[in-house]
């Protein structure tokens, strides 16, 4: 049971302060600064618990990665950490407008794309760097990656690479109608980048 309150706490944690920075409106360097020290912060906090997905997309590509029935078990609790910090966040900010919302700016096609492009990178990045075991390489690296994809989607799409990261704004602001878009782009990168890798790594060691 321990790996699954890692999963919801570090979600919990990831959308309260990533939606958050975005909800009290910081700059935007500071908001990619944000997600990125968060999911670090939550690899080292639960890296060696649950392995710290903190995402839907991240855990359905372990499943398919690993063929692990068990990190499906994850999403309800991430799911369920999403939407808890969007309730936070709507008691903390309750004329806020948004809660930090993901909406498509630059049109619903080239939104997907993005997105599934950045989770792709995303997970990509994961399933090279857990090769080497160390936990305070993979938070490092895997919370720069984020760091990158914020700062140079976030303008277009918000950068969401998770649906549990949009979900939970979602469900509190009441804009439901594009959620679709950062539930399936995200799956379909992460999903993508299995095979990608496998076949990267099968290259690499003949």
């Amino acid at each position: 049971m321990k790996k699954y309150i890692a999963e919801l706490i570090g979600t919990f944690c990831l959308v309260l302060v990533g939606a958050g920075s975005i909800a009290i409106d910081l700059p935007h360097l500071w908001i990619s600064i944000a997600f990125g020290a968060i999911v670090t912060a939550m690899i080292l906090c639960f890296g060696g618990t649950s392995g710290a997905h903190i995402n839907p997309a991240v855990s359905i590509g372990f499943y398919f990665f690993q063929k692990n029935k068990e990190v499906l078990l994850y999403i309800p609790f991430q799911l369920a950490g999403g939407v808890l910090a969007g309730l936070l966040l709507l008691v903390l900010l309750p004329s806020n407008p948004t809660y930090g919302e993901t909406m498509p700016v630059s049109g619903v096609w080239l939104t997907m794309l993005i997105e599934i492009f950045i989770t792709f990178v995303l997970m990509i990045s994961i399933l090279v760097v857990i090769q080497t075991n160390a936990l305070r390489i993979i938070a490092l690296v895997v919370g720069f990656v984020v760091f990158l994809a914020a700062f140079f989607a976030g303008p277009f799409t918000g950068a969401s690479m998770n649906p549990a990261r949009s979900f939970g704004p979602a469900i509190v602001s009441d804009t439901l109608g594009v959620l679709w878009i950062y539930f399936l782009a995200p799956v379909i990168g992460a999903i993508m980048a299995v095979p990608f890798f496998k076949l990267f790594k099968k290259t690499r060691t003949k």
